[in-house]
């Protein structure tokens, strides 16, 4: 099952992206997983495993975002939003984590509904080099409609990690927590299929990345 799905999102990335950006995406892997002594590579699907809440297809499987990417729409944030937390949501192995920090984060959460992620999220903590020795990691087994949003969050990261009606729930959760402590944030989301709960819900594009034919991703701003 798996060898058809890394085939299909291959063949994908040569249709939409092009053979140059394709191969940037797989050198960037190749690179830093070995440079950051990581293990996030793999695709994993969340049939039989441990969930925090009910398992149906509003919750996807896990694959790491490409690195390429997440180092190109991460460093288009701005520096005066780097002291405040960056929560992702769907965290997987914990690889946007991982690259935040690089980018200059210091304070870090990720949440996601399936128990062994999140084991293997903290195995790669014990592993992974800070770029800051003041860096906080915190990776939270929960469901994602259910977290306490910390109040000082100014960043939240998303990779298509659910269907419309988590997403649209996890979106309304954000604006209570706007209408609590007013502030400016910034909402990453990569692979954006459903970009128009995000555009509907009064947020606007603050910049979006693409290659070729296909959209990465967006940045949008309350």
């Amino acid at each position: 099952m798996k060898l058809f799905q890394y085939l299909f999102y291959f063949f994908r990335s040569l249709y939409y992206r092009g053979f140059i950006n394709t191969f940037k995406l797989l050198t960037y892997e190749r690179k830093y997983e070995k440079k950051l002594g990581l293990n996030t590579h793999s695709i994993v699907n969340l049939n039989s495993l441990t969930l925090a809440g009910a398992n149906s297809e509003q919750n996807h499987h896990y694959q790491g975002a490409s690195y390429f990417i997440l180092f190109s729409i991460l460093n288009k944030l701005p520096e005066d939003i780097k002291h405040s937390n960056f929560v992702d949501y769907g965290c997987g192995k914990g690889r946007a984590l991982f690259v935040a920090e690089q980018c200059g984060f210091t304070k870090l959460t990720d949440v996601d509904i399936e128990k062994k992620l999140i084991d293997d999220a903290n195995a790669n903590k014990l592993v992974y080099q800070k770029k800051n020795n003041q860096s906080e990691f915190h990776f939270l087994f929960n469901d994602a409609t259910t977290f306490q949003i910390p109040e000082n969050t100014s960043v939240f990261y998303f990779f298509n990690p659910f269907g419309i009606d988590i997403l649209q729930k996890v979106i309304q959760n954000i604006k209570e927590s706007l209408k609590q402590n007013p502030r400016k944030i910034y909402c990453i989301y990569l692979n954006p299929k459903y970009k128009s709960v995000f555009d509907n819900s009064g947020f606007k594009q603050f910049c979006e990345i693409k290659n070729k034919r296909y959209l990465e991703g967006i940045i949008y701003i309350n």
